[in-house]
């Protein structure tokens, strides 16, 4: 306190009166506000460190509520890349479909995709009939029988 009440004797003389007073008004408007404050809670201070009980519950509340703040900031930064890569990709998906239909025209578009759809059926039918082949083979391995899984836990 005692280097700031002479760095404010010594401003006065270095700064401008336009920002010395508001200045000056400011720095003592703080200081009063500080003595008062001062003045209600030391008696609280006082209490709290002759019961140490009470003191590090505060501690702990303080900690609790500094981690809760931190994970909520890790939380929000996380969501915004999240968010962001979700809309590149939609906006992205919807500009190369625009581009596709610019290029290929309405029929052209269509035709791809029906083509596309085409191809996806016919490798998923390969794949459940890939899955049955399999299927029969185990049967076959497992001398016709079925058996029925049971639960071991």
């Amino acid at each position: 306190m005692d280097f700031i009440q002479g760095y404010i004797n010594l401003s006065s003389s270095m700064l401008p009166p336009t920002i010395y007073n508001p200045l000056l008004t400011t720095i003592t408007t703080s200081l009063s506000i500080f003595k008062t404050l001062q003045a209600y809670l030391a008696p609280l201070l006082t209490r709290i460190t002759t019961q140490p009980d009470i003191a590090s519950l505060l501690v702990l509340a303080a900690l609790l509520f500094l981690s809760l703040k931190l994970l909520d900031m890790a939380y929000r930064a996380v969501m915004f890349w999240v968010k962001l890569v979700f809309k590149l990709v939609l906006w992205g998906a919807i500009m190369f479909v625009s581009l596709w239909i610019y290029r290929r025209g309405f029929d052209g578009f269509v035709e791809d995709v029906e083509e596309l759809a085409h191809f996806w059926s016919e490798e998923y039918e390969n794949f459940t009939r890939d899955v049955k082949k399999m299927q029969a083979q185990e049967q076959q391995w497992m001398g016709g029988y079925k058996t029925k899984r049971r639960n071991r836990w």
